[in-house]
């Protein structure tokens, strides 16, 4: 079973990324692999997945003749059970990852390898890391030191401190073939009317089948339909919606950050329809022709302000603001910045 679990991340990583496993497979064999590299994406577009594999390759004991892993050598089977003291992975412990695994984290790095040549560090999750935590692992990226790698893997790069970014190698992961994404979508009974939106939140299956249970994410299209169709008419009945269509969509922190990525996605199409009216999607079937009425009517600075806010409303949430708060605050900016032109 093992073997299996191995063989199928390989063949994961190879399936979702295939460009991305090449380069980084070509960097292990060339020895020129990093010390510290940020894994940017959508859920499930296979950030942890390549990140194994490459910690699996610097352990293997029989790669491949293309470089792979063999999937089956003790190494490879240690790592993916989580018993190579060698290989440190870490994700949030509920919504952040805490200040005592931050110091497990630096307390692993002063330490030298055990087995092997090499210590992996894999950090899911990244962007919930405190400002203090971020800053704790600072020094070691900035003091790179011999036979260290870091894995910083986040579905939210604006959500990482600037000092991190830059002096991190970012790697951008493309989201999964649109295609083939729906074609899954469809085996599951996924309606044609959630594909769009489900491909532009996630790449990740079982987000999208736990999205869609009990009709989530169609109520959320309905009533971000209607707070915007609001908002484009400068009613302030917007901010009642709030509390009345996007509140009880809002009932954990997992669908708290949809709602808020749904959003930021709703203006980031308003700002691309402006200049390039044909780049409607129907992620919101209900506001094609509401999207251009307010695309026209704006300036580019006003979008731009506008899109500025609702990616903020991710940090705000990370600092444990309430959603609530957040999404009334928002909704009173962009009521502000309509009104200048109505």
């Amino acid at each position: 079973m093992a073997e299996q679990a191995e063989q199928n991340l390989i063949e994961q990583a190879e399936q979702k990324q295939p460009r991305l496993m090449n380069h980084f497979i070509h960097l292990v064999t060339t020895n020129r692999l990093s010390h510290a590299y940020l894994f940017s994406g959508l859920p499930g577009c296979g950030k942890r997945a390549v990140a194994q594999v490459v910690a699996m390759r610097l352990f293997c004991q029989q790669p491949t003749n293309s470089g792979l892993p063999c999937g089956h050598c003790p190494e490879c089977r240690r790592i993916l059970a989580g018993d190579n003291p060698d290989v440190v992975m870490v994700e949030p412990d509920g919504q952040r990852i805490k200040i005592d695994q931050v110091r497990y984290i630096k307390d692993e790095f002063s330490k030298s390898p055990v087995e092997g040549a090499t210590k992996v560090f894999i950090i899911e999750g990244a962007e919930t890391l405190t400002t203090n935590a971020a800053n704790g692992l600072l020094k070691f990226i900035e003091e790179p030191v011999a036979n260290r790698v870091i894995f910083l893997l986040t579905t939210n790069k604006s959500m990482i401190l600037p000092t991190i970014l830059s002096r991190s190698q970012v790697v951008e992961f493309p989201a999964l073939s649109s295609s083939a994404f729906a074609d899954t979508l469809r085996e599951r009974q996924i309606s044609d009317n959630q594909i769009s939106l489900l491909s532009a939140l996630t790449n990740s299956l079982e987000i999208a089948e736990k999205l869609t249970n009990d009709d989530w994410l169609a109520n959320c299209q309905h009533e971000l339909s209607r707070w915007f169709g609001q908002l484009a008419k400068r009613d302030d009945m917007a901010f009642v919606t709030v509390s009345t269509g996007l509140m009880p969509l809002a009932s954990d922190r997992d669908h708290q950050g949809v709602l808020l990525d749904a959003i930021i996605l709703l203006w980031e199409t308003t700002l691309r329809v402006k200049y390039l009216p044909d780049a409607l999607d129907t992620a919101f079937p209900e506001l094609q022709q509401t999207t251009v009425n307010v695309a026209q009517s704006l300036t580019r600075q006003q979008l731009l302000d506008i899109l500025t806010a609702a990616l903020g409303t991710k940090k705000l949430l990370a600092s444990n603001m309430n959603i609530q708060s957040i999404l009334e605050t928002l909704t009173l900016n962009i009521l502000a910045e309509l009104k200048k032109v109505a």
